[in-house]
């Protein structure tokens, strides 16, 4: 395909429309899976509702954006995330993480996972060990309600209770009987994992299954959560020990790694 250029040698610039799509994605990948509503989102690109109501829709039909019909807003959808993950799938930051991960497996016999907050999900992004061990079918690029495990509730602990509610418009759904329903259980959770630094789990989203998980961080932001998962059979306090300074000699050298980058 040929290249349009000017007499000086430098591209032309793009399609007007190809740069609004653009600038949807970027101006909602900023918003930090709060999401955004039709009028800010013209407003944002200055531009007319009529004409950025038919781009958000095909941008919605084809999976680039999510669309909450209650809150009426607009996320970054599946299909940006899989373009994204086969992206880091193809860079050295994904083969220092992975190499971390795998040693906390060999080291520790548990199964691990990254993953990254998206609308209320954990989208995961890396998984290493025996997952069929534990009943676990985690696949790179699935999506679990972030609240239903110690991965996701890392995730959130940074949130409001205003954007938790705003996240969950329908309500905390039950994966297993012991997933938490009710908010205000959620908002104490919350706010003990932000005290104590960790998550923990037990078959809130997997039968027989407990979990601990920290977070990452980038520039003071929570990016990525690290979780390892075992038999509730093998889970114990010294167990939980070990397990705590497993993941957080992980978390720091993942956090300088991606510090200098």
């Amino acid at each position: 395909m040929n290249t349009m250029t000017t007499q000086d040698g430098a591209p032309k610039s793009a399609h007007r429309s190809t740069e609004r799509v653009l600038s949807i994605f970027e101006y909602l990948t900023e918003t930090e899976n709060i999401g955004k509503n039709l009028t800010e989102i013209a407003q944002y690109l200055d531009s007319p509702k009529s004409s950025i109501l038919p781009m958000l829709r095909t941008l919605v039909a084809r999976g680039y954006l999510h669309y909450n019909s209650l809150t009426h807003q607009y996320f970054i959808g599946y299909k940006l995330y899989e373009i994204g993950t086969k992206y880091v799938g193809n860079t050295n930051i994904d083969d220092a993480i992975y190499l971390l991960l795998k040693n906390l497996v060999t080291s520790n016999g548990v199964a691990v996972l990254l993953g990254e907050l998206v609308a209320g999900d954990v989208l995961f992004l890396q998984k290493v060990g025996l997952f069929e061990e534990f009943r676990l079918y985690r696949a790179v690029g699935r999506r679990t309600p972030a609240y239903a495990s110690a991965l996701g509730k890392v995730l959130l602990s940074d949130k409001s209770k205003e954007d938790i509610r705003r996240l969950y418009p329908d309500g905390l759904t039950p994966i297993t009987n012991k997933t938490i329903t009710d908010f205000d259980v959620l908002d104490a959770e919350l706010a003990q994992i932000r005290q104590i630094g960790f998550a923990r789990c037990s078959e809130e989203c997997t039968q027989y299954v407990a979990s601990i998980a920290v977070p990452i961080r980038k520039g003071g932001r929570i990016v990525y959560g690290i979780e390892v998962n075992m038999s509730i059979f093998e889970y114990n306090d010294e167990k939980e020990h070990e397990l705590l300074y497993a993941l957080y000699d992980a978390k720091s050298k993942i956090e300088n790694f991606l510090k200098n980058k």
